[in-house]
Formats: C-alpha cells, sequence, structure tokens
C-alpha cells in the first residue's frame, strides 16, 4: 500500500482535531472544504481556525454545522473561541473529540475565563425559515419550488443561482436541480441557493418511497413595507406575507414543519464571530402529516392569538402565530413544544425524515391524498388556481 496523502487543506492532526488554518476574510464553501467536510472523522473534529476579522458564508455555516465541525476564533490577545456560541477553548484541543467530560477536574482547572466578544453592528432585520416537505416520487415532482414561495413573499425576487460548492456558477432552474438529486439517490443532496435579498440551502432525498427536501432560507426584511402598508412595521408586514406563503404552501403541497425566526443579521446573510441580538420565532406550521400523528386540535395548542387552520379540508395543517417585532414568541413556542410533546416531536423529526413518516403515509395514505386533493381543485371552479413556482 502507497503513504495515505494528506488532504491540502488539512494543517496539522492532533489526537482530538483536525487543523485547517483560514486567513480569508470571507470563508466560502470551496470544493476543497466541501470535500473535506463531507468526509466522517470519528475520533477527530474538523476545526476551521480564523481571525476575528472573518466570515462565513450561509453555505460554510451550514456545511460545518452538518458535518460536525467546529469554527475556532483566534483574537488579538491569542485567546480562542467557539466562532458560533462564543464558548472559550482553552486551547485548540478543546475544540476536539470527545468533549471534556463534566467531571475532568484537570481541564476545569485551566477553564479560560469568559471573552468579552464584541456586539454586532450595522445589521439589518431577516427573516429564517426553515420547512421541511415530502413530496410523491413521481417523475414530474420538482424541488425548489419552497424556496420560491417563501422568498417571493418576503422579498420579491427568487434565487438566481445554485451549486454545491462556491461560488456558485449554476443559473437557477429547479428542472435540473431535481435531475441532481435523482441522479445522487438515494444520497442526500445539499446545495446553497442566492438571489437578491436571499441566502439558503435546499436538501433532498429520494428514495422509492418518496422525497425529502428541507429548506432553510435566509431573506432579507425590505425596509419599507408595500404600498398600502400603513404604519405596519417591515417585520410584522413580512411575517404577514410568510404566513400567508406557508398556508399556500400547505394547500399545494405536504409540509411536516417549519419554523420563522425573525433576527438581525449581516447585510450578505453571512456570520461573524460577534454576538447579535437574540432571534424572535414568529410563526410556527405544524403540517398535515404532524396533526395526524400527534392527533392535534386546535384547542390542544395553548398560544394566546388564534391558530389558523390552512390546507385542505382533509389534510389540515396548523399556522401558529408565536411573536411579532414587539413581542417575544419564546414561551408561546415553549408552550406549543411542551403540548406536542418534546420526545415525540424529536423523533418526528429526526432524519432520515421519510423512513420515520412511513407508516403514517402510509396509514393515512397522504401524498396520494394530496393529489387526490389537487384532482378534486382542478375540477371545481371554487378554488383557485396554485400560483406559478408552487411546490
Amino acid at each position: 500500500m502507497g503513504t495515505p496523502i494528506r488532504h491540502p487543506l488539512i494543517d496539522a492532526v492532533s489526537a482530538r482535531v483536525v487543523r485547517v488554518d483560514s486567513r480569508s476574510r470571507v470563508v466560502r464553501l470551496s470544493a476543497p472544504l466541501a470535500d473535506l467536510l463531507a468526509r466522517r472523522r470519528g475520533r477527530r473534529r474538523i476545526v476551521i481556525v480564523t481571525g476575528e476579522s472573518s466570515r462565513l458564508t450561509v453555505g460554510t455555516r451550514a456545511a460545518l454545522v452538518h458535518a460536525g465541525a467546529a469554527w475556532a476564533v483566534r483574537d488579538e490577545h491569542g485567546d480562542l473561541r467557539d466562532g458560533l456560541t462564543g464558548s472559550p477553548y482553552a486551547d485548540l484541543d478543546s475544540a476536539g473529540w470527545p468533549p471534556s467530560p463534566p467531571d475532568d477536574l484537570s481541564r476545569q482547572e485551566v477553564a479560560p475565563e469568559p471573552i468579552v466578544v464584541q456586539e454586532a453592528v450595522d445589521t439589518i432585520a431577516q427573516l429564517s425559515v426553515d420547512l421541511t416537505v415530502l413530496h410523491r416520487p413521481d417523475h414530474d415532482t420538482t424541488l425548489g419550488g419552497a424556496v420560491e414561495v417563501l422568498s417571493r413573499a418576503v422579498a420579491g425576487a427568487t434565487p438566481d443561482r445554485w451549486g454545491e460548492t462556491e461560488p456558485l456558477r449554476r443559473p437557477w432552474d429547479r428542472w435540473v436541480l431535481t435531475q441532481s438529486a435523482r441522479h445522487a439517490a438515494p444520497a442526500l443532496v445539499r446545495v446553497v441557493v442566492e438571489g437578491p435579498g436571499l441566502s439558503g440551502t435546499l436538501t433532498a432525498r429520494v428514495t422509492e418511497n418518496g422525497i425529502e427536501e428541507t429548506t432553510a432560507l435566509t431573506i432579507t426584511v425590505p425596509a419599507v413595507t408595500p404600498a398600502g402598508g400603513g404604519e405596519t412595521d417591515p417585520v410584522d408586514a413580512a411575517v404577514g406575507r410568510l404566513t400567508e406563503a406557508l398556508s399556500e404552501i400547505a394547500r399545494t403541497s405536504v409540509p411536516t414543519f417549519a419554523l420563522v425566526v425573525a433576527r438581525e443579521g449581516e447585510p450578505d446573510r453571512s456570520v461573524r464571530a460577534v454576538t447579535y441580538p437574540p432571534p424572535n420565532p414568529v410563526v410556527l406550521l405544524i403540517g398535515a402529516p404532524s396533526v395526524q400523528r400527534l392527533g392535534l386540535t386546535v384547542s390542544t395548542i395553548p398560544v394566546p392569538r388564534p391558530v389558523t387552520v390552512v390546507g385542505r379540508p382533509r389534510l389540515p395543517a396548523y399556522v401558529v402565530p408565536l411573536g411579532d417585532a414587539a413581542t417575544s414568541g419564546w414561551d408561546a413556542l415553549h408552550d406549543t413544544l411542551d403540548a406536542v410533546g418534546p420526545e415525540r416531536l424529536a423523533e418526528m423529526v429526526s432524519p432520515p425524515l421519510l423512513e420515520a413518516w412511513e407508516d403514517d403515509l402510509d396509514e393515512h395514505d397522504l401524498l396520494h391524498e394530496h393529489r387526490r386533493a389537487d384532482t378534486d381543485a382542478s375540477a371545481s371552479d371554487t378554488d383557485e388556481e396554485a400560483p406559478p413556482g408552487a411546490p
């Protein structure tokens, strides 16, 4: 056997860490970095080390989290901290696998003092949406519809490019994206999408039982509300439009869950190693499969504002209002999750979703029930036609 060749991005290897140094001001998900993060390293954790001035793109952050890797930031004093959480590291190995056990007194004796992290400046209002949709495995199913509906509702624009690595070189094309996911089956496909005022990732897994599509999108909130918006706060106006978009998605497809969070972030939607204002959950969508499995009724959801029933009569889904620009939604979210059952919820959202949901989809025939709902809608003169780009 030949001598193993170290990956070109690796700068050092210790007992617990694979170290990657970067001096880039913007750490993008380049092809070599994507390749490294895709490799499973059970005994060592990949740690990207940067200075304080560096920032991660949405694609890099998503790939880093998915790989279980870490971002270590070294400040001007030589101290290390986690770039996403701000937690201090005694040394680089402290960021590695396995984590130091809480009763490891030797490490407690050298635990670093808390680091004062600079607060973010010049941030702008954003909405982040995490949504999972299940599709039939039909040949006419296309991915990316949810991205278009959500981004158009908030930013008035849709993605214009996508790709597995950055910079993104492929023009936005839902058919090409779908074929890429089909060719990769049954492996998971994760791509980055960008457009005017929006950045995000889309993951898809194609199986014989169906297609699982997860969208994680960050959208800049327009500073001015559309004409006729009156004195409505721009964030609240955007949340209202996004809520309508989620209702439409529930009517035209089979979502399981969606969570909308209002936040302050960078104008380019990247993330820096600074302290941002606390995010605020504003809307929760409980899709038809979740309502079916959990046996939910509107009265079981303990929130102060009315819950809206959306979707089809035979496929009810719930839109749960949590907060707004002036009100924290954390209490409402916690109360809702407690009513649903945290353990049951954790089981339901654990990937791969199509395996976790297989019995329910078969028992209730949800994907084909959705097809019948579409057929009924097309045959009815009272139902509205789904808008272009609907998932």
